[in-house]
């Protein structure tokens, strides 16, 4: 399963290389919008998303990350709903690269009463809204898909390393073990703005 998994992750990094130029990198929006004064306290959980991303992806290669595709990604997120909720769009590859690329998008809703992050997300690829959720488990802001329903369990787990940079790490359970086989890193680094 280990090998399969490792050989799947390389082949998808593999098909999306391309080389690209900074000269081809879109505009960043740098409006990250405001938290409204009675969104929950935990919206800021997800507040290191806010801002212009460019993001490089690497596949689980059985001992270690793969270096980074030549080619990035764009992830780009601001407080939405009148700052009630976190919206952040993914764009594969950088639209610059490839305006008819993949992308998504995710509204992130905090629910205080049931004390766990509600969300959706849509992309072009797929064209049916997902249902997820995420909350802190063990201290580490986790992510799981609730609709529709996956033959394979996955999570994803982000880290912040610094102001500017985060990750998310996405993972498969192995249905044998129930160990969760780790498969894909995005590393996210903060695309400047100028003087705001």
């Amino acid at each position: 399963m280990l090998n399969t998994i490792t050989r799947m992750s390389t082949v998808v990094v593999l098909l999306f290389s391309c080389v690209t130029s900074a000269a081809e990198l879109m505009a960043p929006r740098c409006n990250d919008g405001v938290l409204h004064p009675t969104a929950p306290a935990e919206t800021t959980q997800f507040s290191f998303l806010l801002g212009d991303f460019s993001v490089t992806l690497h596949a689980w290669q059985g001992n270690g990350w793969s270096p980074p595709r030549p080619t990035r990604a764009r992830w780009n997120g601001w407080y939405g709903l009148n700052g009630m909720a976190i919206v952040d769009e993914w764009y594969d590859p950088e639209p610059g690269i490839n305006p008819n690329g993949g992308r998504g998008i995710n509204v992130r809703m905090y629910d205080p009463e049931e004390a766990i992050w509600k969300m959706m997300w849509m992309s072009t690829s797929g064209k049916q809204v997902a249902d997820l959720r995420a909350q802190l488990v063990d201290g580490v802001l986790t992510m799981w898909q609730i609709y529709p329903l996956q033959s394979t369990k996955t999570k994803s787990v982000f880290e912040v390393i610094d102001p500017n940079r985060w990750a998310r790490m996405s993972y498969v359970q192995d249905e044998e073990t129930e160990d969760w086989l780790p498969r894909f890193r995005l590393v996210a680094t903060r695309i400047p703005c100028g003087p705001r």
